[in-house]
C-alpha cells in the first residue's frame, strides 16, 4: 500500500478513536470530596508504528476464513504528551516521566472494511484497549515511582481511563477518567503527590 494512503488512514483512524459516543461519560465536575483533584492529559503520539500496525493487521484463525482481526502497536509519546494535576502543576513526557503502552485494536466477526474515518466498519465487535506506564524515574528531585495505567473501551464505546497500580510516592494515587472528543483525558484523581514538576535548568 502506498506509504502515503498508509499515512492517511493512520491519521483518519486516530481522528476516528476519539469521535466515539461521550453522552453516557460520567460528570467529573462539579466534585463532592476535596481530596479529589483536577486531571488532565494531552496526549501526543508519534503515529508510524499506527501506520505499520495497520499495514500488517493479524487474522485469526487465518486469511482465508478469519473471525478476528487484531491491530496492534507499541505506542510511542512525544514531548507534547503532558499531565496536568490540579493545583500541583503540568508534568511533561521526556522531562518529567516516561511513556510506555501497548495498543490493541480487536475486530471480531467479518466483514473488516475501512470506515469513511479510517476505522473497520462492519464487524459484530470492535475494542479498543492500551496497557500504559508513566515512570517518573528514581531519585531526580521530584516523584519517584510509576504508575499503570489501563485505557478501555466500554459497552456504550467510552473510552474509561483507570489506574491499576502504582509504586513509590505513587502507589496510592487512583486515577478515574474519560477520553475526551478530542483524544485527552479529563478525570479526577486522588492521592497525587504534593511534588510539582522538577524546574528546567
Amino acid at each position: 500500500m502506498n506509504r502515503k494512503i498508509l499515512v492517511a488512514f493512520a491519521a483518519l483512524m486516530i481522528l476516528s478513536m476519539t469521535l466515539t459516543p461521550f453522552a453516557l461519560a460520567r460528570p467529573w465536575n462539579p466534585k463532592n470530596n476535596e481530596k479529589f483533584l483536577d486531571y488532565d492529559v494531552v496526549v501526543g503520539f508519534d503515529p508510524s508504528g499506527i501506520i505499520e500496525a495497520f499495514a500488517n493487521p493479524e487474522f485469526v484463525p487465518s486469511i482465508d476464513k478469519p473471525n478476528k482481526m487484531i491491530i496492534s502497536w507499541e505506542e510511542v509519546a512525544t514531548t507534547d504528551y503532558t499531565i496536568t494535576v490540579e493545583g500541583i502543576g503540568t508534568y511533561r513526557c521526556g522531562t518529567d516521566f516516561e511513556y510506555s503502552g501497548v495498543a490493541v485494536y480487536t475486530c471480531i466477526g467479518p466483514p473488516y472494511e475501512p470506515g469513511p474515518l479510517g476505522m473497520p466498519v462492519g464487524s459484530h465487535q470492535n475494542k479498543f484497549r492500551v496497557d500504559y506506564m508513566y515512570d517518573f524515574g528514581d531519585g531526580d528531585g521530584g516523584i519517584d515511582g510509576t504508575l499503570s495505567m489501563l485505557a478501555n473501551t466500554a459497552q456504550d464505546g467510552v473510552m474509561l481511563i483507570t489506574s491499576v497500580g502504582g509504586t513509590g510516592d505513587l502507589q496510592n494515587v487512583q486515577v478515574f477518567a474519560t477520553s475526551t472528543p478530542t483524544g485527552n483525558h479529563d478525570g479526577i484523581v486522588i492521592g497525587w503527590p504534593d511534588m510539582p514538576p522538577v524546574p528546567t535548568p
